[in-house]
Parts: structure tokens; C-alpha cells; sequence
């Protein structure tokens, strides 16, 4: 046989050997690089549970900006009942106020991949009780541990016709996740 190709068949298995264990530590290196990418993740404090990390949050509260409210005599949420929603969407604003648009109801059109409407109507009052007008002064609201406290203020009104209506207050605020929505008295004027 010729010496040149003994050689070659020789020492093939040598370089085959040698690519293995090439390719065994850099996939080797891969998986420690990986896992150590990993690991200073996990370990890292998530940003939600930093406490100063970002403008209104302090510990497990947050701070939501009120871009607009509105308080109507009539309300246009139907039912006679108290009513406490948060609306995601146009098909929801749609499927929940049917009759009447964003700018008739809140004075603007509203950003909804930037901000959540919120929606409170109280019982219908009766003929005899106190007529009452809601407003939300805040300019802030507050979202504690999965709660969202909105400051709501009732303000007794001097008209007989107001009697038998069904008033509420609505509101934008910047889009953020909550659980439940509880309504709070606001501070006296």
C-alpha cells in the first residue's frame, strides 16, 4: 500500500477524536454560560418588588396617574344597581356603554394601550333621599397589594329633580393590574 494513505487512515480517528472533545467543551462552556446567565437572574430582585425602583412606587404601592375624570347625573352604566368596573378595551367600553362614546362620557378619547377607564354608580337614589354628585379629586390613585383605593367624594346638591337619578363618577387612569377596585371617602374639602 502507499505510505500517504496509511497515514491519513492512521491518524483520522485521531482528528475525529480531537473535534469531539472540541465541540464536548464548548458546548460545555455554552451550558456554563447559560446557567450562570441564569442564575444572576433568578437571584436579581425583580423589578415590581423593588422599592424605589421607578417614579410613584414605594414598596408594594403604586402610585397611578388620574389623566381624567368625569361625574354625570346620569349615569350611562344600565341598572339600577351599584356598579365598580374597570374597563380594558374599546369592545369592552362598547359591550358596557353601549349608548354613548368616550368623548361624551369622559371628555377625551382614551389611550387604551396606555390607559384603563374606571367606572363608579351607586345604588339609584330614592325620591326622598339627599341628591348626591360624585367626584374623584385625586390626581393620584393608589394600587396596595392587588387593590386599587379610589377616592370617591359624594356632594349633597340642592336640586329636587336630582332625586331620582342614578349619578356616577368616571375616570382614566394609567394602565396597571389590579384585583379588586375599592371605593374610599375622600378628604374633606
Amino acid at each position: 500500500m502507499f505510505p500517504e494513505i496509511m497515514t491519513a487512515h492512521l491518524f483520522a480517528p485521531a482528528r475525529l477524536q480531537a473535534r469531539r472533545r472540541r465541540a464536548r467543551r464548548l458546548r460545555l462552556l455554552r451550558t456554563i454560560l447559560v446557567l450562570g446567565a441564569l442564575a444572576t437572574t433568578a437571584f436579581a430582585r425583580p423589578a415590581w418588588a423593588a422599592t424605589d425602583s421607578g417614579p410613584g412606587r414605594a414598596g408594594n404601592t403604586t402610585l397611578l396617574r388620574v389623566h381624567a375624570t368625569r361625574s354625570h347625573m346620569h349615569c350611562p352604566l344600565p341598572g339600577r344597581k351599584q356598579r365598580l368596573i374597570g374597563i380594558d378595551s374599546p369592545a369592552e367600553w362598547t359591550d358596557t356603554l353601549e349608548q354613548q362614546g368616550e368623548e361624551a362620557a369622559l371628555g377625551r378619547k382614551v389611550r387604551w394601550s396606555r390607559e384603563r377607564v374606571i367606572v363608579f354608580a351607586p345604588d339609584m337614589q330614592d325620591r326622598h333621599a339627599e341628591a348626591v354628585r360624585l367626584e374623584s379629586p385625586a390626581q393620584m390613585i393608589r394600587v396596595s397589594d392587588g387593590v386599587l383605593y379610589w377616592p370617591v367624594r359624594q356632594r349633597a346638591i340642592d336640586d329636587p329633580a336630582a332625586r331620582q337619578m342614578r349619578p356616577c363618577v368616571m375616570a382614566i387612569i394609567d394602565r396597571a393590574f389590579w384585583q379588586r377596585i375599592r371605593v374610599v371617602p375622600a378628604r374633606p374639602l
